[in-house]
């Protein structure tokens, strides 16, 4: 369904500011699919008055990708040539395109550029050739697109790569953070918009899927637990890798994580694979999972949506099928939710906490927000301490948070458990936050040295 442009305003404002600098411009916008690179651009393209190239590639051979492109080029540059001037390479192309922006501001977006550096293998270090030589005396603006984040990073911005250093611009797009995402459905409750986050994650292409004229349970219904909803099997594995060959290993590696099997050796396991490493640190390039380190290294899936799918949606295919998927979703799911909200709340946080940092809505500067995690030995044994929120000034332990995303106020007994924890951690003071889906108790809020938030602050501005 449409939706109005939201967000992304820095990301319009550097490619403004490249736009307004004379000479050859090369800009370099890579990130997941669906998250919104194409919709940045060509909103980007409209704002401008001059012609602009928009070619996406596609899977198809090198002789097939050069004539789409001289379509598009003719079609924009030379509308009158039409069916009458081809070229016999993308030398010839791109020396046509030299020579129309010698003395013209002209846009050339190239989307998708994996897939025609896949199919033409020399097509990065022809690139580099016409931004060293052809390209660069001219008012050329270059823009090279790609979902594919670990060949983006590997083939075209890693200093081995032939078109290292020769961007003036690079940005990796990432899903929306939920502040931003709450302006998808603004009539709805904060608690229905920090859930519709959880389900999507902050991708504008899943966000485009909830209809603000439907409720939230209705939405969930429609895109999750129907047939013919948005958030299918399929859907999912091309949201997962664009590698059709071993999709299967990935998504394997998915459905573990999920499941919370974090340890390499659970992964491979579950997995039945000897070794996930390689598999693993494309879907880290790719922000999809999180590498982390406690005691051991361990892993965490980033993306809501895939959380939300394997653990609520998959193990109800039949019923889906049958066309009885709300029923599943009335009985199991619904009730819950919010113990699926814990860790979103938690990434709410952390967010809310960088955006605030060095303002009096933080009783401490933070320049990094963790979580953190230890086992201590106590009279009744072992005992696994963890603090939702860890906020680092450098290397120095100086804030300490819990959050509880729950249909009751933070109480005191909460509170205390919670304090209780502080003898453990690596500070002597840390200052105290905490987070509240619905407030607070009067004999928390007594508690003047703890700053508390609930939703509402949470998405004030």
């Amino acid at each position: 369904m449409a939706q109005n442009f939201i967000g992304r305003e820095d990301e319009l404002n550097a490619l403004r500011g490249k736009f307004n600098i004379k000479g050859f411009q090369m800009i370099t916008v890579f990130g997941r699919r669906r998250v919104g690179k194409t919709t940045l651009i060509n909103r980007f393209i409209e704002e401008t008055d001059c012609k602009a190239i928009s070619f996406a590639a596609v899977e198809r051979s090198e002789s097939e990708l050069l004539s789409m492109m001289s379509s598009e080029v003719i079609r924009v540059l030379s509308p009158g040539l039409e069916g009458i001037v081809s070229f016999e390479s993308f030398d010839k192309l791109f020396d046509f395109i030299a020579k129309a922006a010698e003395k013209e501001r002209i846009i050339f977006l190239i989307d998708e550029y994996p897939y025609l550096a896949k199919a033409c293998s020399y097509m990065n270090s022809l690139l580099q050739k016409y931004a060293d030589h052809a390209w660069k005396n001219t008012q050329l603006y270059f823009i090279l697109c790609g979902s594919l984040v670990s060949f983006m990073r590997d083939e075209v911005l890693s200093k081995n790569a032939p078109l290292y250093g020769r961007s003036t611009l690079e940005f990796q797009l990432k899903p929306l953070d939920y502040l931003t995402s709450s302006y998808f459905l603004p009539g709805y409750t904060r608690e229905e918009q920090a859930i519709v986050y959880g389900l999507t994650g902050g991708v504008p292409k899943y966000l485009e899927q909830f209809d603000p004229d439907l409720t939230l349970d209705e939405n969930i219904a429609a895109q999750f637990y129907s047939r013919n909803g948005y958030f299918t099997e399929e859907q999912i594995k091309t949201v997962i890798t664009d590698d059709r060959q071993t999709s299967p290993v990935y998504y394997e590696i998915i459905a573990a994580l999920a499941s919370g099997r974090t340890r390499h050796n659970e992964i491979c396991q579950y997995a039945k694979i000897d070794d996930a490493t390689h598999y693993l640190n494309v879907m880290v390039s790719s922000g999809l999972i999180e590498k982390r380190k406690s005691k051991t290294t361990y892993y965490v899936l980033n993306d809501g949506m895939l959380k939300f799918y394997f653990n609520y949606v998959s193990r109800a295919a039949s019923l889906i099928n049958a066309g009885r998927g709300i029923v599943y979703y009335e009985k199991h799911v619904k009730p819950e939710l919010h113990n699926y909200m814990g860790s979103v709340f938690e990434n709410m946080a952390k967010q809310y906490i960088y955006r605030n940092a060095g303002t009096d809505r933080v009783p401490a500067f933070v320049s990094e927000v963790k979580d953190y995690q230890t086992s201590v030995r106590t009279d009744q044994g072992i005992v696994s301490i963890e603090i939702d929120i860890a906020g680092y000034d450098n290397d120095d332990f100086v804030l300490a948070g819990e959050c509880k995303f729950q249909n009751k106020q933070f109480n005191e007994d909460e509170l205390n458990k919670f304090l209780n924890k502080l003898p453990y951690v690596p500070a002597e003071n840390p200052a105290v936050m905490l987070f509240a889906l619905s407030g607070f108790t009067a004999g928390v809020r007594k508690h003047k040295e703890i700053t508390l938030v609930d939703i509402e602050e949470m998405y004030r501005p």
